[in-house]
């Protein structure tokens, strides 16, 4: 859209862009929104697919592995609402909290999205490949629908809880002691807030969906469901509901109060600001260059020890104890490619360094 200068000019500027879009030019989306819950889906689907075509067995791994499935990318999908620099950059401007939160939004609603639609496909194909019926097969389909849209509800509220507990307290009052005892030293106080609420909203999404999965699940085996689940299942509805309308007005009351504390928690690695030290045998030779990859690879991975440690674990685990199998693959892929998304970001450094 263009505006003229005036009535009879023939002068014409471009539209300044609105300040959303603005904002929204800040936000980065990496691998991490589509790579984590794809190698989840797929191990979801090998271990669903060994488990049989009985359909009480397939229910209850929708029912565990549902939430697992929203943990594993719950990270990367809230990281922009207080996590991503782009917030710490943005925050001095006068830039109303609601953008802020707008802007944050869109690579959330897009992580969600993705994970409905693989999920879906997860549960819908294991259900084909076993030969269930429609009815019990679009019970299957409906449970994890059912808890995927509580997840758009509630997600939210994480954010929304991070950023008002995330705030400092006054040193005398009971906020503070709450984020003194529960913190344990692992991290800044005000940081401690990060380390329980994405557990517990999902947590939380899976208990609200449980009245609604079993009125599902009785529909679709044709047996008679009491009422109250109906009742509880409209209940949890609206607590969702409400969690998502509050969401947007608790966080911009913490917004500027939380984000500094969370990045200065970044900064220092959740911890003392001395990076965890590259095991001996990985830096053997005499090559200078690798030792620098090597030890920029462990310090810019989160819990790297524990990423390599649990790829060691689980190969030696399908090698001697276990026998070798398509869900067991699985696994040890899915840990192999947790290393993925640091090696991007070190090589997306890199290129960043030589441009």
């Amino acid at each position: 859209m263009r505006l003229r200068d005036g009535p009879g000019s023939g002068m014409v500027r471009p539209s300044m862009p609105s300040p959303l879009t603005t904002v929204r030019r800040f936000e980065t989306r990496g691998w991490e929104l589509w790579l984590v819950p794809t190698l989840m889906t797929a191990t979801g689907a090998a271990v669903m697919r060994s488990a049989g075509a009985d359909p009480s067995v397939l229910r209850g791994l929708v029912f565990v592995g549902g939430p697992l499935l929203l943990l594993a990318g719950l990270h990367a999908r809230l990281e922009s609402y207080l996590h991503a620099s782009a917030r710490l950059v943005l925050l001095p401007l006068p830039l109303s909290p609601r953008l802020h939160w707008l802007a944050a939004r869109a690579p959330h609603r897009q992580g969600l999205l993705l994970t409905g639609l693989l999920g879906s496909i997860m549960v819908g194909t294991v259900g084909v490949v076993a030969g269930l019926r429609p009815l019990p097969l679009a019970g299957l389909v409906g449970d994890w629908t059912w808890l995927w849209l509580l997840a758009w509800l509630v997600e939210p509220g994480i954010a929304a809880v991070g950023a008002w507990l995330g705030r400092r307290f006054p040193e005398e009052g009971v906020g503070r002691a709450i984020q003194l005892r529960l913190g344990g030293g692992f991290t800044i106080p005000e940081a401690v807030v990060h380390l329980y609420a994405p557990a517990f909203g999902v947590g939380l999404t899976a208990l609200l969906a449980m009245p609604g999965q079993l009125w599902i699940d009785g529909i679709a085996d044709g047996t008679p469901t009491p009422p109250v689940l109906a009742i509880a299942s409209l209940g949890a509805l609206a607590i969702a509901i409400g969690i998502a309308v509050a969401s947007p007005i608790v966080y911009g009351r913490g917004l500027f109060g939380a984000t500094p504390w969370v990045h200065e928690a970044i900064k220092t690695l959740a911890g003392p600001p001395v990076p965890e030290p590259v095991p001996r045998w990985l830096l053997l030779g005499r090559d200078p260059l690798r030792h620098l990859v090597i030890r920029q690879f462990w310090r810019t991975t989160p819990v790297p020890g524990l990423r390599l440690l649990a790829l060691l674990g689980g190969s030696a685990w399908i090698g001697l104890a276990a026998a070798p199998s398509v869900p067991a693959a699985a696994i040890v892929l899915a840990l192999a490619a947790a290393w993925l998304v640091p090696g991007a970001r070190l090589q997306g450094l890199a290129i960043r360094r030589a441009r």
